[in-house]
């Protein structure tokens, strides 16, 4: 079984923040500050880095999740962030989303947190879908989606984003941790 968290950070970033933060990756991607090689449509830049308390206040959210979820601080080697836009729409074949998160030099923790959530989604399965025997193998389960949250995980744990339903765009911010 794969051990994740949910940790609510909606007291300090609010719904405005969120809508801030959504279009930015919105703005990003109409630059065209995207992975063509991706799922559509990833950022190409570390979110962590664009301005504004609401993006600092998210960094700091993820750093908090991932040192709760040890339940120890530690030494960080490195932070990687990305924003991504998806709808229905732009969903490819989802067996082609499979990834995990390691180096052999480190220990990864990833973290996805839920910008934008359309209106009437399936939050059961709209959310992170995981396969811990891999993904050509049983057992596979989802987490939901939650507005305003992170879920934190082991980056090594097999994953993929979950099934989308809805034409209005969904928005959220992954993040791996090295330790």
């Amino acid at each position: 079984m794969i051990e994740y968290e949910y940790y609510d950070w909606t007291s300090l970033i609010d719904a405005k923040a969120r809508e801030c933060m959504a279009q930015d990756i919105h703005s990003l991607v109409e630059q065209g500050h995207y992975w063509k090689n991706s799922p559509p449509y990833q950022t190409d830049v570390n979110i962590f880095s664009m301005t504004g308390e609401h993006w600092n206040n998210l960094k700091m959210s993820f750093i908090w999740s991932c040192f709760a979820y040890m339940k120890q601080e530690r030494q960080i080697k490195g932070i990687k962030s990305w924003g991504y836009k998806t709808n229905v729409d732009t969903q490819e074949d989802r067996d082609t989303y499979w990834h995990q998160h390691m180096r052999p030099d480190c220990l990864t923790l990833s973290g996805v947190y839920y910008l934008h959530i359309p209106e009437g989604t399936n939050l059961e399965t709209s959310g992170t879908e995981f396969a811990p025997n891999g993904p050509e193998s049983d057992g596979h389960f989802f987490a939901p989606a939650k507005l305003g949250q992170w879920i934190i995980f082991p980056g090594k744990s097999w994953h993929r984003p979950g099934i989308l339903e809805k034409k209005e765009w969904r928005y959220i911010v992954a993040a791996d941790m090295e330790l």
